[in-house]
């Protein structure tokens, strides 16, 4: 071997790295060819993480992490983070797609014509080139990086059909010494005339080229192989060892297996492929087994693996901040003055000055200098400024997160909430300190937009075209999927298999209604049984499994400079839609640690409800402090949560968010503030405790004190912040305190050196530590949960612009909320919407009638009448709505004219029939007489002939055929279709439906209902919604005298022995008023079940003896 050595190493086209003994020795390969999980966000493909591939590079002892994927650079930085970890060498790449032009169209003839085909649209039909050959190109310096990141982003941008494509164009315009390239896998040679491509690309990259020979033993790589030997011979083009690493280990290949299952792909022409990473000596082996290469060539196509250790350049990530800067050609000093003498200008607007508030901006503002991140306030000022004075933005006037901490923010109209006179507890230091910043961690302003292409346009028009992007987010395997991957793998039990998915199943079901900010403290073992818990451990290798890319929902890359050649974009595409999306290739998580800059415009559909609420009443929405002005003292507001009325009302929606306010009752912004930060999950708790208004201690009447403005609990991290300070802590160092507990990383000999100081602050405060590990308890429970007052303040305040405007412009709020709803197609919203004005303000439901205007939602103010869009029945789309419009503007002669119009114009059977349900065509007859008329006109309308056999079938008169027609021995010919059609509607008789048909049609139809009999008697209800569970039945009654609706409950035992269906009529003879009870949170230790307790005040109605009596024969 190293005699074999020895010859080659002069032959090589580089400086091999190695001495003779340590080489042969060793024999490294450096495994340049290889797949990770991120492949799959383009083609599934992989299950391995990268820092697998570490791992078994430290064990062969090579040098080098390569990022490539399959028509990307990969999770470039993550792979640079784990190479710095394991001291490896980052090399930048890529194995690309490429063809020949990316560009050229060719057209779609038919194969029987040769005629060019057509589309829907008449424009001529043309495909691209879906060749799709592979190559490989690695980065040999910096800017070879920025090459390869260039071409992939422009394969992206206009060379994408089914995949990302370079095309030689993009290719040869790269440096030669810039990358290495290779012809990579069989997939390389696509092209009947691939040979003359490779040439014409390795003439261009000269000793940058290899030619890539793979040992896998089928007879295509075999022949290809030879090819390569011969076409390397005469071109004097060196070779290289390439290996197509998916997995490491056999073991792994069962996670692939598995993966591949889940998205449902099957890659037969993989058999005969080895796709491990093994050693070099089965390497050797499986290159002779395969009989092409001589043992020579392979030695040297494995030693021409090291051409990326002896030559590529050690490639740096900065971890530099890289704010853009606006102000070109000013110095950073310049830049301060430029962005003083903003403030100075908008301080001189503000309306309550004070010595107070020129403190707080002066020390924000040094804060800011000092941090070096001036350009960011700058930058985000004039995004924000241009986007909503020019571009149309709409953003809240509330905040996000910490960000309304900075009075400066709200100078800058980042928000209009001003901490200095804010009713909750705000401190500048939980949002930015130039310690943490400078430590690394960018300050963060997220803006709740209605949304987000005015900010995103306002952006490019800042830094460029391509100096803004979305950020990529990529999607892991999730818990269930994870476990039913391990499970199958593994051979788990189907019945325990079976029984942990149902488990994850709640959890996921607790995740999908939890609001995001709740998200972090749903934990899934919490709903996994403890005998269960270790198994389902044994699934978290495949949670971690990337296998989709998503555009983030709200983060954008900001960038002084070109993020095509910068970062690289890559495709999200929609598993559902199909819908494509560039982003920059670089996640939200790394931002901070290399130093980029991002705006999160984060799309909230409360600011634009908001926006619309107060617009259709012709003014702007109110800012924070004349919000904090108008609601204070404002019963018909505060009324809003007291009774429930919580429907489109911010952070009070849920069900269950509204049971728990009408408990609390809010009376003022402070206290609603605590209630949106006491209700998350990690509070629950002392949930109960804070609602009923008990009392409640820390456990030292002096903090009690600091406490006051939150009923003694540490509910947010500000109340934290503060005891913290009283025991002497800055307050700069507050937050990284809470941080640290949140994060569980406060331990050791930082916990105990924390400690040390606060006992010392305790006892010389207290003159003792009687109380001390009390509230440090309550300190470290505290910090798991807590939420940041500013952000629980913003909550509030939007919650409170929609009460207030609910309370004081009802009608108007009901109008706008269910035409907005409407143009998102949200119908449950628009039936919660309607039943809401219905059981609490006395509204009714108006009718549809052909002819009026139902394309939007209106009101009847004086009489109280909801009169709804009619796209928000089920299955009638915004098209049909329009359709009908247009149709009732025309005058029509009878109902045979109407369905005649209907039909031509695509509106169906079946709306048609609910529509006649309804009453919508009432001025031409009857809901019975239209529906009869409806049949026949489907059996007869522009017929020429009919079997006897159907019109016997279809009870039709046969006088009216002998009448107008021709009779023959099986039929009735030379049809008056017409005229029968035309008698036959003469001779239907209107029937008037009953109470229970009425009511149903609305139920079936609208889901609503609204029909009032005022002579009915007073016991009889409608079953309106039934909801049948283990111990109890929840029914939806409506009044059918009143129209009012009434919910009950009975025990499923009762309702057992009398069952009842939804749509039911009932006649009630026994409806209880009993006091509510509500859980306890104890457990009797006898029985086991829960124990309850009486609301004060508080009542409900049970159900306990009735008839059902569908025949309403009972009047008063």
């Amino acid at each position: 071997m190293k005699q074999l050595i020895e010859k080659i190493i002069p032959t090589l086209n580089f400086q091999f790295p190695y001495n003779v003994d340590e080489y042969a020795e060793h024999l490294y390969l450096e495994n340049y060819h290889c797949h990770k999980d991120f492949t799959n966000t383009i083609i599934a493909d992989c299950a391995e993480p990268i820092t697998n591939y570490a791992k078994r590079i430290k064990e062969l002892g090579t040098k080098c992490l390569f990022s490539g994927e399959h028509g990307t650079q990969g999770n470039q930085f993550e792979v640079y983070k784990v190479a710095e970890a394991e001291n490896l060498r980052y090399v930048h790449s890529t194995e690309a797609y490429w063809v020949k032009d990316r560009l050229a169209e060719y057209p779609v003839l038919d194969k029987e014509t040769g005629e060019q085909l057509k589309n829907k649209d008449g424009s001529l039909r043309v495909v691209k080139d879906r060749t799709n050959c592979h190559i490989i190109l690695v980065a040999l310096n910096a800017e070879g990086r920025k090459d390869i990141n260039y071409i992939l982003s422009m394969a992206n941008i206009d060379g994408y059909y089914y995949r990302p494509r370079i095309d030689l164009e993009l290719l040869l315009q790269i440096p030669k010494d810039n990358i290495i390239v290779t012809s990579a896998c069989i997939a390389g040679w696509n092209y009947p005339d691939a040979e003359d491509v490779w040439i014409r690309i390795a003439q261009h990259f000269k000793e940058n080229f290899f030619l890539e020979v793979q040992y896998h033993h089928t007879e295509a790589q075999k022949q290809l192989n030879k090819e390569i030997l011969r076409i390397a011979k005469e071109n004097q083009i060196q070779i290289i060892c390439g290996l197509d690493t998916h997995y490491i280990t056999d073991d792994s290949k069962v996670k692939r297996d598995k993966i591949l299952e889940y998205k449902k792909i099957q890659y037969p022409e993989e058999e005969g492929w080895f796709m491990d990473y093994p050693d070099t000596p089965t390497i050797i082996r499986r290159f002779q087994e395969q009989g092409v290469l001589t043992d020579e060539e392979i030695v040297r196509a494995i030693m021409n693996t090291n051409v990326f250790y002896a030559k590529c350049q050690t490639i740096i990530f900065d971890r530099k901040f890289k704010i853009p800067d606006i102000n070109k050609g000013k110095t950073y000093e310049q830049r301060c003055d430029i962005f003083k003498k903003l403030l100075n200008q908008q301080y001189h607007l503000e309306k309550n000055k004070s010595d107070e508030k020129k403190h707080g901006i002066r020390y924000e503002v040094k804060e800011i200098i000092d941090a070096g991140v001036v350009d960011y306030f700058l930058v985000s000022h004039r995004i924000v400024d241009d986007a909503i004075h020019n571009e149309g933005g709409i953003l809240t006037t509330t905040s996000r997160g910490s960000a309304a901490s900075f009075i400066t923010n709200k100078l800058l109209g980042l928000t209009t909430v001003d901490r200095l006179n804010a009713d909750v507890p705000i401190y500048p230091e939980r949002f930015l300190t130039k310690e943490r910043v400078l430590a690394g961690q960018m300050p963060d302003i997220d803006l709740n937009v209605a949304t987000q292409e005015p900010f995103v346009r306002a952006t490019k028009k800042l830094l460029g075209e391509h100096g803004c992007y979305p950020l990529m987010a990529v999607e892991k395997l999730k818990e269930k999927a994870a476990w039913q991957l391990y499970a199958g793998a593994n051979d788990v039990e189907p019945a325990v298999a079976n029984q942990i998915s149902k488990y994850l199943d709640e959890y996921n079901k607790a995740l999908k209604y939890a609001d995001e900010d709740e998200k972090e403290f749903i934990q899934v073992e919490n709903y996994i049984p403890e005998e269960y818990v270790y198994l389902f451990r044994q699934s978290n290798d495949y949670q971690g499994i990337t296998i989709n890319l998503k555009c983030h929902a709200c983060g954008h890359l900001l960038l002084d400079g070109d993020i095509r050649r910068e970062i690289g974009l890559i495709s999200a595409v929609s598993e559902t839609t199909g819908k494509r999306t560039l982003c920059a290739a670089v996640e939200g998580g790394v931002l901070d640690e290399f130093g980029y800059v991002k705006e999160d415009f984060l799309i909230v559909d409360s600011v634009y409800l908001t926006y619309k609420f107060f617009h259709s009443i012709g003014e702007d929405v109110p800012s924070f402090d004349v919000l904090r002005e108008m609601v204070n003292g404002d019963t018909l507001t505060w009324e809003i949560y007291k009774k429930g009325i919580t429907c489109c009302v911010n952070q009070c929606e849920k069900e269950s968010t509204t049971n728990k306010v009408k408990k609390y009752q809010p009376q003022n912004i402070a206290e609603l503030s605590s209630f949106i930060a006491g209700i998350r999950p990690g509070f629950a708790s002392l949930l109960s405790t804070f609602l009923n208004r008990e009392s409640y201690t820390t456990g030292e009447p002096k903090i009690d004190n600091l406490l006051e403005d939150t009923a003694h609990f540490m509910i947010y991290q500000e109340s934290i912040m503060k005891v913290l300070s009283f025991l002497k802590l800055l307050m700069g160092e507050t937050y990284g305190v809470i941080k640290s507990i949140s994060k569980k990383k406060l331990k050791g000999e930082k916990k105990a050196h924390l400690l040390q100081e606060l006992n010392t602050a305790w006892m010389d405060e207290f003159h003792n530590l009687n109380n001390f590990n009390k509230v440090w308890k309550v300190i470290e429970d505290s910090a798991l949960y807590a939420f940041n007052a500013p952000h629980a303040y913003s909550m509030a305040g939007d919650s409170l612009y929609q009460a207030w405007f609910k309370a004081h412009h009802t009608a108007k709020f009901y109008e706008v909320a269910i035409n907005h709803y409407q143009e998102k197609g949200n119908k449950d919203k628009i039936d919660a919407l309607v039943k809401e004005a219905m059981k609490f303000y006395g509204y009714q439901l108006g009718g549809y009638k052909f002819g009026v205007d139902n394309r939007i939602a209106n009101i009847d103010v004086q009489h109280k009448i909801i009169y709804p869009n009619l796209s928000s029945i089920k299955g009638f789309g915004e098209g049909t709505v329009n359709m009908l419009y247009q149709l009732g503007q025309n005058q029509y002669n009878n109902f045979i004219e109407v369905l005649t119009a209907l039909y031509s114009n695509s509106i169906n059977k079946t709306i048609v029939n609910q529509l006649i349900r309804i009453e919508y065509f009432s001025e031409y007859g009857g809901v019975y007489q239209l529906l009869q008329i409806a049949s026949y006109y489907d059996v007869l309308y522009g017929a020429k002939q009919m079997l006897k056999t159907k019109i016997a079938q279809f009870e039709l008169p046969v006088d009216l055929f002998q009448k107008y027609g021709h009779e023959t021995a099986k039929q009735f010919n030379k049809l008056d279709s017409n005229s029968i059609l035309q008698e036959m509607v003469n001779r239907v008789d209107d029937i008037s439906l009953t109470t229970k048909e009425i009511l149903d049609n609305q139920h079936d139809v609208l889901g609503i209902v609204s029909y009032v009999d005022e002579f009915m008697n007073k016991r009889y209800y409608y079953v309106h919604v039934l909801d049948i569970k283990k111990s109890v039945v929840k029914v939806t009654l409506y009044e059918i005298y009143s129209g009012k609706t009434r919910q009950v409950k009975m025990w499923t035992s009762n309702y057992n022995h009398l069952p009842f269906n939804e749509t039911d009529i009932l006649y009630i003879t026994k409806l209880e008023k009993k006091p509510k009870k509500e859980p306890t949170g104890e457990v009797d230790p006898n029985t086991g079940k829960k124990i309850y307790r009486p609301v004060p005040d508080k009542f409900e109605y049970w159900l306990s003896a009735y008839r059902i009596d569908n025949e309403v024969g009972e009047v008063l």
